[in-house]
């Protein structure tokens, strides 16, 4: 069995606590927002071999998930692997991410090459497309997981913002008299003349007790004038309990708001953002790629895929996209037999083999016999 080292990024955003104390490390102070597992070269993984290694210098025989350079733990995930199509990563939010969505496989691809075309550096940070690549994204909640995602229906929309009143009024006849992508084009295009018009809105916000309102003026506490709070109030606000997922395909509008889940993704960095950031944002490119058609019902449900003697197997449907995530949870002993390349988080509970925080990195037609009470994340090609 090879066990993946992960590589932590420190994003602003991120939880002191949350990461760490999953690992069983001691916070060091710092924000752990992001723990990734892959190939991307971003945070490439290194491997371990459990089997095969020799002892560590500390004394032990296991890397952690997640430190310094360790001794003995020099090979590249990449070179067991191969390039792998998926990212995984221990994801924990303390603050909101920016609001953005991903382009389609299309846009992505046209995208690139008119950036190349004018000369823009792939390191640039203005630049939006960074690869040829659609990058859709499923989290998995491991704990209450706070987001925006999708737009409302509007005629829910229009009466929320009514009950709100003062400046929401004012979108919410723009609502009623046009469509979701009229009004959005409205907020973002306006410039300085949405201005007077978004005080009003936060003003109200600020004098009623919806989770939609309460989040507005949250946000604009921390990004004064940005016209991202008011689109905001057209977005389903999503609360995910442990084991609920959401799918975010092109076009989705969404901003992780507070939370810890298990994120897998394809392996793209091609993000469309248009607010609540200090990074750049292109409105007009978000515009142009995000989906304003209503989404009812953000949140996916795992589909039951196998019960055997010592646990239950689900699948969550993610179209189009490069990788399958399935849940297994396990009570006894289990045999995970790899039909792809496969990377296997233990998100929740200890095996006898793999540890809450771990992931153990499996190529077609292994086999890892685990004993114990876990659930474990298993991301697979398609």
């Amino acid at each position: 069995m090879r066990l993946v080292r992960g590589v932590v990024q420190h994003y602003s955003w991120g939880h002191p606590t949350a990461i760490p104390r999953l690992l069983g490390l001691e916070p060091d102070g710092r924000p752990w927002a992001e723990l990734w597992f892959g190939t991307h070269l971003g945070g490439p993984a290194k491997v371990f071999d459990v089997e095969n290694s020799a002892e560590l210098t500390d004394g032990t025989t296991r890397p952690p998930a997640a430190a310094d350079e360790t001794a003995g733990l020099s090979t590249p995930l990449v070179a067991v692997s191969g390039e792998l199509p998926f990212l995984v990563k221990f994801l924990a939010a303390a603050e909101p991410l920016s609001l953005q969505s991903h382009p389609s496989a299309e846009q992505a691809h046209a995208g690139y090459a008119r950036e190349n075309r004018l000369g823009i550096p792939v390191s640039n940070s203005r630049r939006i497309y960074r690869d040829p690549f659609a990058k859709p994204e499923l989290i998995c909640a491991l704990g209450r997981f706070e987001a925006l995602c999708g737009f409302r229906d509007p005629t829910i929309t229009v009466d929320m913002l009514h009950e709100i009143g003062g400046g929401a009024s004012v979108i919410a006849r723009m609502l009623a008299d046009f469509d979701l992508a009229h009004t959005i084009r409205y907020i973002f295009a306006s410039g300085e003349e949405f201005r007077p018009l978004l005080h009003d809105i936060v003003a109200a916000c600020a004098e009623h007790d919806s989770v939609g309102a309460r989040w507005a003026v949250k946000l604009a506490r921390m990004y004064p004038d940005d016209p991202s709070v008011a689109v905001t109030l057209l977005m389903n606000h999503v609360v995910l309990e442990p084991g609920q997922a959401l799918y975010l395909g092109p076009g989705n509008l969404h901003a992780y708001l507070s939370g810890m889940g298990v994120e897998v993704m394809g392996s793209s960095d091609n993000v469309v953002r248009c607010g609540l950031t200090n990074k750049h944002i292109d409105v007009n490119e978000l515009l142009a790629t995000v989906d304003p058609s209503p989404l009812a019902d953000p949140i996916v449900k795992a589909q039951p895929v196998a019960r055997t003697s010592a646990g239950r197997l689900w699948r969550f449907p993610t179209p189009d996209a490069p990788f399958t995530l399935w849940v297994h949870k396990i009570e006894g002993t289990e045999i995970i037999r790899a039909r792809t390349r496969e990377l296997t988080l233990c998100g929740i509970g200890d095996t006898n083999r793999l540890k809450q925080g771990e992931v153990a990195f499996l190529q077609p037609g292994e086999e890892l016999e685990l004993t114990g009470e876990a659930t474990l994340f298993r991301v697979t090609e398609p």
